[in-house]
């Protein structure tokens, strides 16, 4: 059995039962050689610009010589079509359910943000949007880098 036959045995096996990726060229690709060794729930979870999908793909088949250039290029189309790196959220401008999702609070806490913004003026820091009673500040340390403070 030639290496391509075994990678589409194994991805076969791995996602029985695991999420499905979405659909459109390149998926079969990216089932047979990353679920090699990839859950697909782990690539779903990962979301990157198309340039930062290049580089983890030759990172990770860098050592795979049966996967040709133009195998790779679909690979890296496909991922960066279907987990882009989302758009920053100007905390400034976003409504409650745009905060919501960057910042994977819940609605309650966004809805705070955008009541303090309201009555106290825009956020110019990180540390100004962690003023607001009651939000999580881990959780906005964690998604940082989602947000822009801008007043356009």
């Amino acid at each position: 059995m030639g290496l391509r036959a075994g990678w589409f045995l194994i991805a076969c096996a791995l996602t029985a039962g695991a999420q499905t990726l979405p659909e459109g060229p390149g998926k079969d690709l990216v089932e047979a050689v990353c679920s090699a060794c990839h859950s697909t729930e782990r690539i779903a979870a990962k979301q990157m610009t198309k340039a930062d999908w290049g580089a983890k793909v030759l990172e990770m088949l860098q050592e795979e010589p049966d996967v040709t250039q133009p195998e790779r290029d679909q690979i890296v189309e496909y991922l960066a079509r279907s987990f882009p790196k989302p758009a920053p959220v100007n905390v400034n401008e976003a409504a409650a359910k745009d905060l919501a999702l960057a910042l994977e609070i819940p609605a309650e806490q966004a809805g705070a943000i955008v009541e303090y913004r309201a009555k106290n003026g825009s956020f110019k820091t990180l540390d100004d949007l962690k003023k607001v009673p009651g939000l999580d500040a881990a959780k906005v340390d964690a998604h940082k880098d989602r947000l822009t403070f801008s007043n356009n």
